[in-house]
């Protein structure tokens, strides 16, 4: 190119043990070129190899992968190892089998996070051309939000920095005012709401901090029921601190599910803090339960409920129908169901109040 600039290749990792898979991949796409880059062919022959070169590689866009190379489920291990050891959610996974029969396509696309599955003798030269066009365009612009979520992040925490150096600063000077005052001055109460709104704005920035900082999570076999439990002991606490009484009902049963515990117990403490600022009292219900579609995990109560004008923005930053609420509970409650790709419940319940929670996809128990 002109001035000697190239731009860097699409790295593609090509995982098979038979050497005649690499020579054909590499043939077929050798004149290969997706957004004025060409592809990189990185190859493994066995599943160790290709976690090692996973590691080298945090850049690579697409792998190729079979499934029986050194074992019968050697590529399902790799899939498996890319996700939640190297936690590289981005790189595009697509299965090459010859035996079809050793990884049935249902099975591998619910229980291993494969972006693609295609039998080799289906894989002619249009058709490989077009898997790998769909996977590096679906790669290109996962890598785009996720570098954009990375500098709004970045922006969020650094001002929450800046803004939060000033307002310790402004309650600082405020409180000494306040020493140097007699209590007959009529200034004490202007110098007492500086310090308020001080602390109120200093809440403001540690939600939206929090808010920037949640995710991506890190999914493993978790067990739900404890994660509730200790949640609702939490609010019972808080509750008794605020002098509130709340008829607690649990229907809850042992349930799995892959989740980031610290991030939902983020979500089940925002949500019962939203139970805090809205119902004074009556009956609340948990409910985590299970069945051949997936787990519910919800709260129930029976406060006022959401406004209809209200209900297209209880999921906006900052937006609150309380003077003193600063409106990031549900806000963060979202993002954690997004950011772990469960359905997100919220509606109010036709006897009066809210219904709130997830859907979660069911995860078999391990034999």
């Amino acid at each position: 190119m002109e001035g000697g600039f190239e731009p860097h290749p699409w790295k593609v990792l090509v995982v098979d043990d038979e050497e005649e898979v690499h020579q054909a991949t590499r043939l077929v796409l050798s004149d290969y070129e997706f957004a004025g880059r060409r592809l990189e062919f990185l190859s493994a022959y066995t599943g160790e190899e290709a976690k090692r070169i996973i590691d080298e590689n945090e850049d690579t866009a697409l792998v190729l992968l079979d499934v029986v190379m050194e074992d019968a489920r050697a590529g399902l291990e790799v899939a498996r190892y890319i996700r939640h050891d190297a936690k590289n959610r981005l790189v595009r996974i697509v299965l090459r089998t010859g035996q079809p029969g050793q990884a049935p396509e249902r099975e591998v696309i619910t229980d291993y996070d494969i972006n693609d599955y295609k039998q080799k003798t289906e894989l002619t030269s249009t058709k490989l051309f077009t898997t790998i066009t769909t996977a590096i365009r679906s790669y290109r612009d996962l890598l785009a939000v996720d570098e954009s979520r990375r500098s709004m992040n970045l922006l969020a925490m650094s001002v929450a920095h800046q803004i939060r150096n000033r307002t310790m600063a402004i309650a600082g000077f405020a409180n000494i005012l306040k020493r140097n005052i007699s209590p007959d001055d009529g200034q004490g109460k202007y110098l007492e709401s500086i310090v308020e709104e001080s602390g109120r704005l200093e809440e403001v920035v540690g939600a939206v901090n929090a808010y920037s900082t949640c995710g991506p999570p890190e999914l493993t076999k978790t067990q739900l029921l404890p994660l509730v439990e200790n949640a609702v002991e939490r609010f019972v606490t808080a509750a008794g601190q605020r002098e509130r009484e709340y008829a607690l009902e649990m229907r809850t049963s042992a349930s799995l599910g892959m989740a980031d515990a610290r991030m939902l117990s983020r979500a089940l403490d925002a949500l019962f803090e939203n139970v805090l600022d809205f119902v004074e009292g009556g009956e609340l219900v948990v409910v985590l339960q299970s069945d051949v579609q997936g787990t519910v995990l919800e709260i129930l109560d029976r406060g006022p409920g959401i406004a209809s004008q209200h209900m297209p923005h209880v999921f906006d930053p900052l937006f609150s129908t309380k003077p003193d609420g600063v409106g990031m509970g549900l806000c963060m409650m979202r993002k954690v169901g997004l950011e772990h790709g469960w359905d997100v419940v919220l509606a109010n319940r036709p006897s009066g109040g809210i219904r709130a929670g997830y859907v979660i996809p069911r995860v078999e128990e391990e034999a």
